[in-house]
């Protein structure tokens, strides 16, 4: 099973790192985190659930930024 709590750590992690730029991509939310690809998409999840994410796609692909 998942660990909750872990996923609820990195997500709060991946939240407070997002503040430098207006929007992210995977690749540099992977670069800033230092989480695993799965941990990555398990905190995003979360961070979405949560109403603090939000993201979009244009020509260069998905991006994610702080709600």
């Amino acid at each position: 099973m998942f660990n909750t709590q872990l996923i609820q750590q990195n997500s709060l992690r991946v939240y407070h790192r997002m503040k430098e730029m207006y929007r992210y991509t995977f690749n540099e939310l992977e670069k800033i985190s230092a989480l695993t690809s799965t941990e990555l998409c398990l905190a995003l999840l979360e961070l979405q659930r949560q109403g603090r994410l939000a993201y979009g796609k244009d020509d260069n692909g998905v991006y994610y930024r702080r709600t």
